[in-house]
């Protein structure tokens, strides 16, 4: 219903601004429309990660290595698939102090096969989490290189498809769910990634406001065009995010009595050497 009312609506301001119509006739006083629910209401609150479940998405090996990039792009930076899809190595500056800091002002559409604005059209500034900077730095040394046969320009995708495109968000998707089957986590969307890094920096103390200046750029009011928090603040924000890479390998358990031991790494295996 509300769907069809504001579509309804919008159809009837363009004829207004068209000057077809003298005013708007979709108008309804409040309380009128049904409210916003979700169908399920209690799978909000399990539309999470914890730190230890990013952990082992961003480290598992056995994971392919340019998705553990893009997980720790969506984890430790709050970016959509699109946008991650969309970041250029040229957008991301690791010598800014205190923290490096890549820009996006880009999302790719995999439906339209196009690189358009992102949802909101702000392009935001996004401090790199000490262990996303780990990532890209080996990734773009070593990765990379073995996956693209060559070093890395300015205007290279930092995620590209072998054949150096946009990384489909569709089978994005799919690999995404298959590596939480593969973990043993249980499944939940991509876009949770946004929810987690607010959450997990709230958790470590984070300012609401300042997390929401990074992840939710896009200004409220006129006011907000006057303000904005400092770089320094916002990478004090990012840094309060407890989240690392562990080092190690994964090794098979060997099950006792049919009983496995359970770990961080589910019934599978386990991190050895790890922190």
């Amino acid at each position: 219903m509300r769907a069809i009312f504001f579509t309804a609506r919008q159809v009837f301001q363009h004829l207004v601004f068209e000057e077809i119509i003298p005013g708007n006739p979709i108008l309804v006083p409040r309380g009128v429309l049904p409210p916003v629910q979700d169908k399920d209401p209690t799978w909000r609150v399990k539309a999470i990660f914890t730190a230890g479940e990013v952990e082992q998405l961003i480290s598992d090996e056995r994971i392919a290595i340019h998705r553990r990039v893009a997980y720790t792009l969506e984890f430790l930076g709050g970016f959509r698939m699109g946008e991650a899809s969309a970041l250029r190595w040229g957008d991301y500056e690791p010598d800014i102090e205190p923290l490096g800091r890549i820009t996006s002002g880009l999302a790719y559409n995999s439906e339209r096969k196009v690189v358009k604005e992102t949802k909101t059209g702000v392009a935001h500034e996004v401090p790199v989490h000490p262990t996303l900077a780990k990532v890209l730095g080996a990734w773009k040394l070593t990765g990379w290189r073995q996956r693209m046969g060559r070093a890395p320009r300015p205007d290279d995708l930092i995620i590209p498809t072998k054949n150096d495109t946009h990384r489909d968000v569709r089978k994005a998707l799919e690999d995404f769910h298959q590596d939480l089957t593969r973990l043993g986590l249980r499944r939940r969307r991509p876009y949770d990634s946004r929810r987690t890094v607010i959450s997990l920096g709230l958790d470590g103390g984070a300012s609401k406001d300042i997390l929401q200046s990074i992840t939710h750029p896009r200004p409220a009011d006129a006011f907000d065009l006057y303000r904005s928090a400092s770089w320094a603040a916002r990478c004090e924000a990012i840094a309060k995010i407890r989240v690392e890479l562990r080092e190690g390998r994964v090794v098979q358990l060997v099950p006792v009595d049919g009983q496995g031991p359970r770990g961080d790494m589910g019934e599978t295996g386990r991190v050895e050497g790890s922190a």
